[in-house]
């Protein structure tokens, strides 16, 4: 199972007695491969110290049992870069999973001091570039300024994950010259909410980089906002390619040469005249059905692509703008007779440039499925059935009979006889028992749907609990997590492994 459980379960009772623990935020929210970081938990930890389990092998943690909330965690070198899951856990249950990055870059925390003015921005080394930046938009109102030395005619590359994080903050970069004048405004970022800002300096000075936030969700207020678990990574390079990967767009190559679109062949463009799409004949005969899709946001350009699907004639046939809340749209066209089409990209707005780039594909529908669950903590009574509900979405007439089984369950935890999906999918219930003698457990584990009669490696999926709520405007840096959790609490009769020790103790 991936994942790691970073304190044994067999010394799990020595983290007990009391309430399960809860996880509001973790400070830094990074953290670079091969280094040791000291760790902000904040949250309820009663008793402390707690477990902490990591979604990625090859990190540990080391509580400070003399600080409740702090300790040191160790990412070994071939731990993957990118976004991980962190929770803790005790013997009566596991908190809510939280976000952190594991970076290959230089890992930097933001001084203590007042940099709340433009007056009072602290200087960056530039020799220390690239690096990322981790702090904290502590309280309303507050900015973090910085102050940046630049030669004429440098970029200096930023970019901020704050809502990617879920800190629950909309982000936003403001530069300025030496004199305060504001020169460049970043807000909403391609992917997210997130800003990008690349500036190229008119002339040798100090510029300031200044970070602050609004409410997300959106309130009434539009001053700026702040919280203890405001948390943010501010990542700097003087070349976009030393910004981490996720964070820059994806290249798609070079600009397709000819227009024509061919079924499985995609064409990469480049919008370079405002006010007008582009637009790409496809020759498609009747009754052949076809996925067009147009990618640009997610490929992390600023594009918002609209897809126009026209008739022999030039008459619109179908308009597609955003497709299931994604800015990137797509289309299942069943043709209705031979002939050459065309589809036409262009941006909502009518913007064009360099940036506005997209790739647009056209290719069979493959038959497929997907699964959620409606919640990803469990926490199982002995005797008290626990229902976890899962909805099967089906795509493109897939049909085929799904099981549903578990991976990583102990003994003494079932969920009874299989359960099946129907033809159209929909909801499908797993009822988790514990027998009367079923040994404490807390410690992930996986729902998995799959096809025993298939071969093909797409017949299995494992079933994810979603972040995309009614607050999601955009891609986190993870949207969804597939290890879930569930807790079957000691007995009540049990006795602690300490309790024992210190019975045992008292009787000498």
């Amino acid at each position: 199972m991936r994942g790691t459980l970073i304190a044994a379960f067999a010394a799990l009772p020595l983290f007990a007695v009391g309430a399960p623990p809860t996880l509001e935020s973790i400070f830094p929210p990074g953290g670079q491969q091969g280094r040791e970081t000291e760790l902000t938990l904040s949250g309820k930890f009663d008793p402390w110290p707690v477990a902490l389990w990591s979604s990625a092998k090859g990190v540990t943690f080391l509580p400070d049992k003399e600080k409740p909330g702090t300790g040191k965690l160790k990412i070994d070198a071939a731990v993957p870069e990118g976004p991980i899951y962190l929770r803790v856990h005790n013997a009566e249950g596991a908190s809510a999973s939280l976000l952190f990055i594991v970076s290959s870059r230089t890992e930097l925390r933001e001084e203590e001091k007042d940099n709340s003015t433009l007056a009072g921005a602290l200087p960056l080394d530039r020799t220390k570039f690239p690096f990322t930046l981790n702090g904290t938009l502590s309280t309303g109102g507050e900015l973090d300024a910085y102050r940046i030395a630049l030669e004429k005619g440098e970029t200096l590359h930023a970019r901020v994950e704050a809502y990617g994080l879920r800190s629950l903050v909309d982000p936003a970069l403001q530069l300025y010259d030496a004199s305060g004048n504001r020169l460049l405004l970043a807000h909403d970022g391609a992917r997210n909410l997130d800003p990008a800002l690349r500036f190229t300096a008119p002339a040798k000075g100090d510029y300031l980089l200044s970070l602050v936030g609004f409410s997300h969700p959106p309130a009434a207020s539009v001053a700026y906002t702040g919280s203890k678990n405001a948390h943010y990574r501010l990542s700097l390079a003087l070349k976009e390619e030393d910004l981490p990967s996720r964070l820059r767009p994806s290249d798609p190559g070079p600009d397709t040469a000819s227009p024509e679109l061919s079924v499985g062949k995609d064409i990469v463009g480049t919008l370079k005249e405002k006010g007008k799409g582009n637009r790409h004949p496809v020759v498609a005969k009747k009754g052949e059905k076809l996925l067009l899709r147009v990618e640009g946001r997610s490929l992390g350009y600023p594009i918002d692509p609209v897809m126009r699907l026209l008739k022999p004639d030039g008459a619109e046939l179908r308009r597609e703008d955003d497709t299931n809340k994604e800015t990137d749209p797509e289309y299942l066209w069943t043709v209705a007779e031979d002939g050459t089409y065309a589809v036409e990209v262009l941006d909502r707005f009518g913007r064009a440039g360099n940036e506005m780039r997209y790739r647009l594909s056209a290719t069979p529908p493959e038959p497929g499925f997907s699964a959620t669950v409606d919640k990803d903590l469990l926490v199982l009574e002995r005797g008290k059935p626990l229902d976890l509900k899962i909805t099967v979405t089906r795509r493109h007439g897939h049909t085929a009979a799904l099981d549903v089984t578990t991976e990583g369950l102990p003994a003494g935890i079932s969920t009874g006889s299989p359960a099946k999906v129907a033809e159209k999918g929909g909801e499908v219930v797993l009822k988790f028992e514990a027998k009367a003698d079923a040994p404490a457990f807390s410690g992930p584990f996986r729902v998995v749907l799959s096809d025993p009669a298939s071969k093909d490696p797409g017949h299995k999926q494992v079933a994810a609990f979603s972040f995309r709520n009614d607050n999601w405007r955009g891609p986190y840096a993870l949207d969804e997590i597939t290890d879930l959790w569930l807790t079957l609490p000691p007995k009540k009769e049990e006795p602690k492994k300490e309790e024992a020790k210190k019975d045992a103790a008292e009787k000498k």
